[in-house]
């Protein structure tokens, strides 16, 4: 789901973004001039020009600009990033790269593209965002080797991926732990060990985060009230996907739902 986009022109140099957190991946590209992600308030920004920089949630940053020049940004935040993706960015920190021309290019065509399903969201829009989400992804992933090209069919990402799977299509039935490792021919002490090894977290917490985010899908594209979207999340109740939801994402689902999808407030809402 793209939460957020934005492109135009910033005096990162003269106006700096102070360091904050984000609620969602940011894809973060410079077009034309220089800027330089921000880590800390004293330390140095390495200024950069045809850049992309992928920041996962939660991560602090800002952003920092050549003196009185100017530079021209495309700025996409999405819900959620491809497994492959996610999991170098947090082995790393962010992914950052260096884009050719024809990545340039490419990067504000994609931003054209969105504009319209943007602007106003409908289920087809989720298959745009999708598709620009996964090519984005593939810039920045271009040279990370890939598992898989090496043959090694046995890798626990591959195992994480279809345990991952099977709970997404299942998670209405809030199934245990035990069902889900049985579900992919696995001990339950085994599986813990493929997802730290493949993610560096548990299973519990891969499951909460493959629910919140189908809570937020819910929450952008129906009116459906918080019980309903609770049961369909796999959640116990209402209240216990509030206190959840608020956990990780530091709001209601509510407030969340008004304020930090301002661009679908006038797109008519999906009713299932």
């Amino acid at each position: 789901m793209l939460r957020h986009m934005v492109a135009g022109i910033r005096h990162f140099g003269v106006y700096p973004m102070y360091i904050h957190q984000r609620d969602n991946w940011e894809f973060f590209a410079v077009l034309r001039g220089k800027c330089g992600a921000l880590l800390s308030e004293t330390g140095p920004a390495t200024l950069q020009q045809h850049h992309l920089w992928i920041f996962p949630p939660e991560t602090a940053h800002g952003w920092k600009g050549d003196g009185t020049k100017r530079c021209k940004i495309v700025v996409f935040h999405f819900g959620k990033a491809p497994p492959l993706l996610e999991k170098v960015a947090h082995e790393r920190g962010f992914l950052d790269c260096a884009l050719s021309p024809a990545q340039v290019r490419r990067v504000a065509e994609i931003e054209m593209e969105l504009r319209a399903p943007y602007g106003r969201v409908t289920e087809k829009s989720l298959m745009f965002f999708e598709k620009a989400l996964i090519e984005l992804s593939l810039i920045a992933l271009a040279d990370v080797p890939s598992a898989a090209d090496a043959g090694d069919v046995d890798h626990p990402f591959q195992k994480v991926q279809a345990c991952l799977s099977w709970y997404s299509e299942h998670m209405i039935e809030q199934p245990k732990l035990e069902q889900t490792a049985q579900a992919v021919n696995v001990s339950v002490r085994h599986l813990r060990r493929l997802f730290w090894q493949s993610r560096h977290e548990s299973p519990q917490a891969a499951f909460t985060r493959v629910r919140l985010e189908r809570a937020m899908g819910l929450l952008s594209l129906s009116n459906l009230k918080l019980d309903a979207i609770a049961e369909q999340c796999g959640f116990s109740s209402s209240s216990d996907f509030c206190r959840v939801f608020k956990m990780h994402h530091h709001v209601s689902p509510d407030a969340w739902r008004k304020k930090h999808l301002p661009a679908y407030e006038e797109s008519p809402a999906i009713r299932k």
